[in-house]
């Protein structure tokens, strides 16, 4: 304390000198015109700058709710979307229907669900993701799971609040496509490259082009048709020479997936049990 004392008495006319500055500045800024309103302008310039800064700083911290917003919005779209086309196709053969009756009907039935990854691997051959998404919530096995660029996968056993799913990145994992409007076909992922999977056994009569896109078949209850999955990358001879092998470049890239959609149809128990009896 003495010190600091020591300190202010010996370099006292330092202090006197900023005191009196400071008096001369405030009065010169209230008795002229001109200068009080340069010092009003820089103030508020300060002050919109430091508001912007605080402003920015705080979008950023809102973006996740944000985003979350956007998700949700996204996902009643996509069901919006499925209305439409079922309606747009309703009106379309609507004559077919007067004639046929109720035994046409047109309603896909899918329905579509938001979840966010909260696990991801993609560095094995047998890889999964978990997502934020269970029973409680509506999700169960064998329900599609996409993003806005496309396949994802497919869930594989679900929990009350999460879910796990078995994607393209998986040795197991086989989903039925469609090349434009060409045959059915498999893809399949060979325990490699994360960025490319794989065609097998196209027939040899079709013809195939490197950029062609790939989209799911619609073959199943579980991915509706349409979805993309990825263009042909290169186009080789299979393993027995029967057939063409493919590599399909993927439009979704696995080391980055966040938000998905999880699709799942109405029908699908009905569908399953009924083709189970022929069996």
């Amino acid at each position: 304390m003495r010190s600091i004392l020591d300190i202010l008495i010996k370099h006292n006319h330092w202090f006197v000198l900023l005191l009196l500055e400071g008096i001369s500045v405030v009065l010169i800024i209230c008795f002229n015109n001109y200068q009080s309103a340069t010092m009003f302008t820089s103030a508020n310039s300060m002050a919109g700058n430091l508001y912007s800064a605080i402003s920015d700083v705080s979008s950023y911290f809102d973006l996740k709710s944000e985003n979350e917003v956007l998700v949700e919005h996204n996902k009643e779209l996509i069901n919006d979307i499925e209305v439409l086309k079922t309606r747009l196709r309703t009106y379309e053969d609507s004559a077919a229907i007067a004639n046929l009756g109720d035994a046409t009907r047109t309603d896909e039935g899918y329905y579509y669900k938001a979840a966010r990854v909260v696990n991801n691997s993609i560095n094995k051959t047998n890889n999964y993701i978990t997502i934020d998404k269970g029973s409680a919530q509506g999700v169960t096995d064998q329900m599609g799971v996409f993003n806005n660029r496309g396949v994802i996968g497919i869930t594989y056993t679900a929990s009350e609040n999460f879910t796990v799913v078995l994607p393209l990145l998986n040795s197991k994992s086989i989903i039925s496509c469609k090349v434009k409007n060409n045959s059915l076909c498999t893809l399949k992922w060979d325990g490699d490259d994360t960025r490319y999977s794989y065609l097998i056994d196209l027939p040899r009569y079709e013809l195939f082009e490197k950029g062609d896109t790939v989209f799911t078949s619609g073959f199943s209850s579980i991915l509706p048709p349409g979805i993309p999955i990825g263009q042909i990358d290169r186009l080789e001879d299979s393993a027995d020479g029967q057939s063409y092998r493919a590599r399909v470049e993927l439009f979704v890239d696995f080391s980055e997936i966040d938000n998905v959609y999880v699709v799942g149809h109405t029908n699908r128990e009905e569908q399953l049990e009924l083709e189970k009896s022929i069996d």
